[in-house]
């Protein structure tokens, strides 16, 4: 898992470096910056069926994301020990709504294999409907690397599964990117492997709409 979440915050910095220091939303007020941080940090580490672990992120990385505010986690189910890493970000929509990782993970080593697809799920405490993407990348090494990487976007807990992020949410201050990232275990049997994916969504999500909200 730790090469996981490496190889993530590599991706991630691809995908973030093309814009300067200049277009940073840091002008804006700090204290906002803080209590952004506080709701993320307010996400619970643990749940049901699963228990999270925070995960340092590289400080350099960090501030080329641009990102004001931020949490980076490894959720463990407790029954199987599978292992999602969790990054969810947050900042202005210029920055945040920015670069899908189909347009950067080819500069880390990895391919998508397949069409990203659109998955629908409810927020059983809501009954809001969220939406997500989901892709396969694979590295050409050997041996071979085979990750899931779902991702959505947010302004309230209702995430989106973005066509175009930037311009879909354009002049947000404040908006929310989170990827989830699961290694396949088997690139032979990658598809089909069991999706643990909306299990965990089922229990995550929620807690991260209250900790966003209030509610």
């Amino acid at each position: 898992m730790k090469f996981v979440a490496v190889a993530f915050a590599a991706i991630v910095l691809i995908s973030a470096g093309v814009f300067q220091a200049s277009q940073s939303w840091g002008k804006a007020d700090a204290a906002v910056a803080e209590v952004v941080q506080a709701k993320l940090s307010a996400i619970p580490l643990t749940g049901k069926d699963w228990v999270g672990e925070d995960v340092e992120y590289d400080a350099k990385q960090l501030k080329q994301t641009q990102a004001v505010a931020h949490i980076h986690r490894v959720y463990r189910n407790a029954n199987s020990g599978e292992a999602i890493s969790v990054l969810i970000l947050a900042g202005d929509s210029r920055e945040i709504g920015a670069h899908d990782p189909e347009r950067c993970y080819d500069g880390a080593g990895y391919r998508p294999v397949g069409q990203r697809l659109r998955r629908e799920m409810l927020d059983p405490t809501t009954a809001k409907e969220s939406s997500y993407w989901s892709a396969r990348f694979d590295t050409d090494t050997f041996p071979a690397v085979s990750l899931q990487v779902n991702w959505a976007w947010t302004l309230d807990g209702v995430w989106v599964a973005a066509e175009e992020a930037r311009t879909e949410f354009v002049g947000q201050p404040i908006l929310y990117k989170m990827y989830a990232t699961r290694r396949l275990v088997a690139l032979d049997n990658a598809q089909k492997t069991n999706d643990t994916t909306e299990q965990f969504f089922t229990e995550f999500l929620p807690a991260v709409r209250k900790a966003i909200t209030g509610k």
